[in-house]
């Protein structure tokens, strides 16, 4: 199962700082990030332009040769909980324009170097200021803000490389697996069902593409994923 793992790998970087790609994208030619705290391929922020090929299938049966541990030795809090909301064209606006402010004020600010955003609220000397910025665009959280940010990369994401078929050939070899634990399957399935978005949030997203000013905007999600 090397190709879930790796998948999840990158799910959990965009799920978990969906933002900060884009700075390390700026800073450095950008490895797909392999831990919690990193996007998209995504949260190292979730920047998708050319999305990394985070759900290019591999072949499951496929020795591991980055030294990675297999399936058996993960345990399920290793499996990032990746999770999506149902978009409204407002609140897909106020996202992007969060990000186009964070891409640029924060593109210094170590947000990779958290678990995720509220941590580095928390902890890093901008944190503060960081939160003030993201609630002046309407959200009551920094996580909340990363939530819409995550769902929109995964729409945009489909949208230039739809995976959807790859994602859920993914679920059926997880459902098919004789040796896997219950639960850790079913937060596996969880994360990949959450990449596929929904038809609402497809269009939510392909109109702002289409739109003059969020059109460009967008695309800043796309640094992240190359």
């Amino acid at each position: 199962m090397a190709h879930t793992r790796l998948t999840l790998a990158s799910c959990a970087a965009i799920a978990l700082m969906a933002f900060a790609g884009s700075v390390t994208a700026q800073q450095t030619t950008p490895a797909k990030p392999a831990t919690q705290a990193a996007p998209a391929d995504a949260t190292k922020p979730a920047d998708p332009a050319k999305p990394a090929d985070t759900t290019k299938p591999v072949d499951p049966s496929a020795a591991d040769t980055d030294g990675a541990a297999g399936p058996d030795d993960m345990s399920i809090g290793e499996i990032p909980d990746v999770q999506t909301e149902e978009l409204t064209p407002e609140l897909a606006k106020k996202a992007i324009d969060g990000y186009a402010m964070v891409h640029v004020k924060y593109q210094d600010s170590p947000l990779e170097d958290y678990q995720d955003l509220q941590e580095f609220v928390d902890k890093d000397p901008k944190g503060k200021e960081f939160e003030t910025d993201i609630k002046s665009f309407g959200f009551n959280s920094v996580n909340d803000w990363n939530l819409a940010v995550t769902t929109l990369s995964f729409a945009y994401t489909n949208i230039l490389d739809d995976q959807t078929g790859d994602l859920k050939q993914q679920m059926d070899e997880i459902n098919a697996d004789t040796t896997m634990a219950q639960d850790m399957k079913d937060r596996m399935i969880k994360s990949l069902k959450a990449m596929i978005p929904s038809d609402n949030n497809k269009k939510i997203v392909e109109d702002l593409i289409k739109d003059p000013t969020y059109g460009e905007k967008i695309k800043l999600l796309e640094s992240s994923e190359e």
